[in-house]
């Protein structure tokens, strides 16, 4: 091959490689351990989940249906009991609001709306209502990290907003690699990062709230498979950090079990 030839072969070559799709980017996979499992009331259309103290508190979604429910994480022995077992506290949600993400801060339980761009106020103790504010956009997931409260919408961004006002004081873009992630839901924020549920999918992603990058993510589908579950809106959906036990409570819409997990170390 001549000089020619071979120099015109090498950058067509380059061009090519140029042209061609980048490989595409994944987070570092974090491994777990199970450490325990409970029963989950199947009727629960799981929206947002936190832990305090010894207790959960869990938001239910659906119009007509929605609710605010407490209850404790300890369960008794027998599996008929378990099944039974009433709610600590339970408050219905006005037919016209499809509750989604829940947050605790300062005592209050924050709970968003879907479409109805409002946020209900409710007291921790008894969860009576306390009031409502009015919000911009769709309200999916919702955290707190201790002194500003984090919102997701199911788009690549995340919303920060001031718990007095809910007035949003910073907006972070969600980045897989140099991708937009999408379909944002259900948050949790603990360790110093945002954990969020991707709707339609079995993965947790772990997000450094400072950059908005994703830094990794845990593939629940081993533990989807064990429920056999037969039903498509049966999504994940459901992060709760249990501080006592330095784990996460898992779980998804209506479905019959939670998941204690641990992370490994990383």
């Amino acid at each position: 091959m001549n000089q020619f030839l071979y120099a015109l072969l090498c950058t067509s070559l380059v061009f090519i490689a140029n042209l061609s799709p980048a490989p595409a980017q994944a987070a570092a996979p974090i491994t777990y351990k199970v450490l325990a499992e409970r029963t989950h009331k199947p009727t629960l259309f799981t929206q947002g989940l936190l832990v305090d103290g010894d207790h959960f508190y869990e938001s239910s979604g659906l119009y007509n249906k929605s609710l605010l429910v407490s209850y404790p994480i300890a369960e008794p022995e027998s599996k008929w009991a378990k099944i039974s077992a009433p709610f600590t506290k339970k408050q219905t949600v006005p037919a016209r609001y499809f509750a989604e993400g829940l947050a605790l801060h300062n005592d209050k339980l924050y709970l968003l709306t879907w479409q109805e761009k409002t946020l209900l106020i409710y007291d921790k103790a008894t969860l009576n209502f306390q009031k409502s504010i009015s919000y911009e956009g769709e309200g999916w997931g919702l955290t707190s990290d201790g002194k500003q409260l984090i919102r997701s919408d199911g788009s690549d961004s995340l919303y920060f907003h001031n718990p007095d006002s809910f007035a949003v004081t910073k907006t972070l873009k969600i980045t897989l690699g140099d991708a937009p992630l999408s379909k944002l839901n259900e948050l949790e924020f603990a360790q110093g990062f945002i954990w969020a549920n991707i709707w339609y999918d079995d993965r947790i992603v772990k997000i450094d709230p400072a950059t908005g990058k994703v830094v990794g993510e845990l593939n629940l589908a081993p533990l989807k498979q064990q429920l056999k579950l037969n039903d498509s809106e049966q999504v994940l959906n459901g992060i709760a950090w249990d501080e006592k036990q330095q784990a996460f409570w898992i779980t998804g819409k209506n479905w019959p079990t939670m998941f204690l997990i641990r992370l490994a170390q990383q």
